[in-house]
């Protein structure tokens, strides 16, 4: 990614919030210790709480999808490796549907949190505004090439920002009335992102950034159209404790290394991306974690990329245990283990017989550990950093024109997961 993306992702983020920072600031209630009643403020000071919630939520997201630019190549390895030929157009439409949905029912006559249709008009039209204005900024100081090379306007992902627009708006008017609403709303929206991805328009780091900016663009959408037609019946969030979550959702991209056996020529890198929900039932003191993914594997000579083994591709499920340990307020350190079935479902490239080849079994079944430090930033939303290590007692092995390496039964992985708390 072009260097100037970072420090103008954080002046445009900046610069995109209102200039009444010191009244926002002062109703604050997103503290350790304290929260604010409803009843004792005042319609611009809920106004302004609104709208810092928003931000609070939309600010970290940013912030990880900026980090999330150093798994750019990894994913972009992974999509070319399984779904080469991915063209499909659902997300230039997907993007919308939401926003279509809330403007429908308002002039369907359901009612949702504002006074009137002119009231979520001017919320959209502001929001659309907003989200324009900030992406095309970035995208045209910042000059990040695509992924399939056509331009560069890669950073932030347009179509992702404004899906993630579309479905604040929605949640805004009518989750407080239909609470199933906003988990489907992302849920859509995280679909176009996913898209735009899969048909090579965007790397990650472009579409988990232009997430955080579409919610922050649709809450400023909404604070000024509150701040223009008054009072808003939508329902601030309030809790003292941080709230322990019976379920997440988190999505690990990683990247692993398998040494090979009594040799430190060869090694199998590994890259890999999945996504995953983890549970803790009433009561107990562990959680039930699982997974599906997507893998890669090639071999590398001497850890310079010269290795040109065929990319062989996998499919994962990941079944464990896990316990979670509070540090101090936001940061916690996960400890679990698990068993991985892993099913090989074809070979992305082929060399000729004299280059080195890759040979892994059909499926094979492996157990893991794993300790991921884990911050949570907001009520809804964290990152972990899982690190840890698996082992598969089938037999892998390289073969080059030289003679044969066995691989270690140990691999050893690290990496990023993005987490929304349910």
């Amino acid at each position: 990614m072009n260097k100037k993306a970072y420090p103008l992702a954080l002046l445009s983020l900046l610069t995109a919030l209102p200039s009444e920072a010191q009244s926002v600031a002062d109703t604050l209630s997103y503290t350790a210790t304290t929260a604010y009643r409803p009843d004792t403020l005042s319609n611009a000071q809920k106004t302004n709480q609104l709208l810092l919630q928003g931000a609070l939520s939309a600010a970290p997201l940013v912030g990880i999808g900026v980090m999330q630019n150093i798994h750019n190549e990894q994913i972009r390895t992974i999509r070319y490796g399984h779904y080469p030929h991915f063209r499909h157009h659902y997300d230039d439409y997907l993007q919308f549907a939401q926003l279509a949905a809330q403007l429908g029912l308002r002039i369907a006559g359901v009612e949702g949190t504002s006074k009137s249709p002119w009231q979520v008009l001017t919320a959209d039209v502001a929001a659309t505004a907003t989200m324009l204005a900030v992406t095309s900024a970035i995208k045209y100081t910042a000059r990040v090439r695509r992924p399939d090379g056509s331009s560069r306007n890669s950073f932030p992902s347009g179509h992702t920002a404004m899906a993630f627009t579309s479905a604040t708006l929605l949640s805004l008017e009518y989750g407080d009335r239909y609470p199933w609403l906003p988990p489907v709303s992302y849920g859509l929206a995280s679909i176009t992102g996913l898209g735009r991805i899969l048909n090579n328009r965007h790397w990650i780091g472009d579409v988990v950034t232009g997430a955080g900016l579409g919610i922050l663009s649709g809450h400023i959408g909404y604070w000024i159209s509150d701040r223009l037609f008054g009072s808003t019946g939508r329902q601030l969030k309030y809790y003292n404790e941080e709230p322990t979550p019976h379920l997440r959702l988190y999505a690990p991209i990683t990247l692993s290394a398998t040494p090979s056996q009594g040799e430190d020529t060869w090694s199998l890198q590994g890259r890999h991306a999945a996504l995953g929900v983890e549970y803790t039932p009433p009561q107990w003191p562990l959680y039930l974690k699982g997974n599906v993914g997507l893998s890669t594997f090639r071999g590398q000579e001497g850890g310079d990329g010269l290795g040109r083994s065929a990319q062989d591709r996998y499919l994962s499920l990941r079944l464990g245990l896990g316990r979670d340990l509070r540090l101090w307020r936001g940061f916690h350190i996960s400890a679990s283990a698990s068993a991985t079935l892993r099913k090989h479902v074809g070979r992305a490239t082929t060399f000729p017989a004299h280059e080195p080849a890759l040979y892994m079994p059909a499926s094979s079944v492996g157990m893991g550990i794993e300790l991921a430090p884990r911050w949570r930033f907001t009520k809804e939303l964290g990152l972990r950093l899982p690190l840890g290590l698996d082992y598969y007692p089938s037999s892998y092995h390289l073969t080059t024109p030289q003679r044969t390496y066995g691989l270690s039964p140990v691999s050893f992985y690290g990496g990023t997961a993005l987490e929304v708390y349910l």
